[in-house]
């Protein structure tokens, strides 16, 4: 009878420790589901503009955004940011009027950042740089994006519905851009010979000429106009080449706009003391044909998102309207 009763407890025991062994197999597996496991497949993943991995592991809640480039394709996609620097070329979306300024885009202050708390921070490719490893640091993840182009701007509004969850709205708004776009181009007339610009860039006392991609560049091309430029040489930063009032004279563009990154009175009081009283500037076809135009920043200076088909309307209303005029 003791033989008998002493078999069924260790029967028991060992039931006891096959049914705990599954139960904690189960909630094993059961925390793998919910989350647990670091090694589960992040949010999001993609390369920025240095070609750095950038890991976002959930979908980010206090996104800092440092780069005005990408600002309006960001809340155009339905983006809410914590924190921003403050307008030094043009003004914010008007969602994002009040939210915290953590300083302007060149002078970062880093300390406030911080205090966001970001589970991500977008800077600017050529101006943040030096930022990365103090955000490695932190472990907040940081992408480095850059608008130089349209199609650049069309990538980073792609990517900043994929970063928001809204990317079906941003394959939208992207679509119907382009629609739109294709129209301005279509209603151009066919000319024997494209008309040929210049676009020369104030920045503070310096002064450039776009010669490769840029959004004014691009939009002119698209725009079935020829950059007289290409042919200058110069030592190209970033598309620009130091501007030359005899190598302009030389190309003579048909058309010449003109792009500040401060103010267009700033501009003009920089062309005026230092070029229009240059007997070689009042000799330029576009000069004397009255073909002499400062286009407006918030257009072609910074990155209006899906907003740039305004860009190319006004373009070609300044080129195509004073052909027929």
């Amino acid at each position: 009878m003791m033989k008998h009763q002493f078999k069924l407890v260790i029967i028991m025991l060992i039931i006891m420790v096959i049914v705990s062994g599954c139960k904690n197999t189960s909630q094993q597996q059961e925390g793998k589901r919910v989350g647990v496991d670091q090694s589960a497949e992040p949010y999001l993943s993609f390369k920025d503009f240095d070609g750095q991995l950038v890991t976002l592991q959930d979908k980010p809640q206090n996104i800092v955004v440092l780069n005005d480039q990408v600002l309006h394709s960001f809340y155009q996609v339905g983006g809410k940011a914590v924190g921003i620097t403050n307008a030094f070329t043009i003004d914010p979306p008007e969602e994002a009027v009040d939210v915290p300024k953590v300083g302007f885009m060149h002078e970062v202050n880093i300390e406030k950042v911080l205090e966001l708390k970001p589970d991500l921070v977008i800077g600017q490719r050529f101006t943040h740089g030096n930022l990365r490893k103090i955000f490695k640091e932190a472990n907040i993840p940081f992408a480095n994006l850059n608008t130089q182009s349209i199609e650049d701007m069309r990538q980073n509004t792609l990517l900043m519905g994929k970063i928001t969850g809204n990317e079906k709205k941003a394959e939208k708004l992207i679509h119907e851009m382009n629609l739109e776009i294709n129209q301005v181009i279509d209603h151009i007339p066919e000319e024997k010979e494209m008309p040929t610009y210049a676009i020369v860039t104030v920045m503070g006392d310096a002064v450039f000429v776009e010669q490769s991609s840029t959004i004014a560049v691009d939009i002119a091309n698209q725009l079935k106009l020829r950059n007289a430029t290409e042919s200058l040489d110069g030592e190209i930063m970033a598309g620009y080449i130091p501007f030359s009032m005899e190598e302009l004279v030389k190309i003579d563009p048909d058309y010449l706009f003109i792009l500040s990154h401060t103010t267009n009175e700033d501009a003009e009081k920089m062309m005026e003391s230092n070029y229009k009283s240059n007997p070689a500037w009042n000799s330029l076809s576009a000069v004397s044909n009255d073909h002499t135009y400062f286009l407006p920043k918030d257009k072609f200076v910074m990155a209006p998102g899906v907003d740039v088909v305004d860009s190319y309307k006004y373009m070609a209303d300044l080129v195509y309207s004073s052909q027929s005029n």
